[in-house]
């Protein structure tokens, strides 16, 4: 066995952590803030597709809550009836469009559409066919399960275990 020396620490010194930028959440915060009250587009030509579906479908969502603040709004006077819903749908308009722009987000918009495009579709023709036999598979076996059903109910009635008294069954009149 060896010794160890008392002077010398076993430890390794450590490092100083790099990649967040320090300030904390007041730096983050203000990143944002000065991101949101810009009006630059982060890498244009990247990620077009992502961020287009993207906008459009939180652009849907707000859509939804213009149309119900116009709903709720419509005991009010013209100006207000329509005044309130307009800046609401400017203020989310700008909220979105800011959204798919800022660089946390929009990188991983970029990542995700460079991944959907390695991937390896399906022609027309294998999709039909593919569709055509799980609809027949599921057919068939539903058939098959209604007459195992059928046949299971009219031996368990014959025998007697089984009787209905009509109060809503499967096989009453009522």
């Amino acid at each position: 066995m060896g010794k160890v020396k008392d002077e010398v620490s076993g430890q390794k010194p450590t490092k100083t952590p790099q990649g967040k930028p320090k300030g904390g959440s007041l730096g983050a915060l203000s990143q944002f803030m000065g991101n949101f009250f810009s009006a630059k587009l982060y890498k244009p030509k990247q990620g077009w597709y992502a961020r287009l579906y993207t906008g459009l479908a939180l652009g849907l969502l707000a859509a939804g809550g213009v149309w119900n603040a116009y709903q709720a709004s419509l005991d009010y006077s013209p100006g207000w009836r329509l005044g309130i819903p307009a800046v609401l749908a400017a203020i989310l308009g700008w909220v979105v469009f800011r959204v798919v722009q800022y660089p946390v987000f929009a990188e991983f918009l970029i990542a995700t559409e460079a991944e959907m495009n390695k991937v390896s579709w399906t022609t027309k023709d294998d999709l039909y066919r593919s569709t055509l036999v799980v609809l027949a598979t599921v057919l068939l076996l539903a058939v098959y399960l209604f007459v195992v059903d059928w046949f299971w109910l009219f031996l368990l009635r014959m025998i007697g275990v089984l009787q209905f008294s009509g109060a809503g069954g499967f096989g009453s009149t009522s």
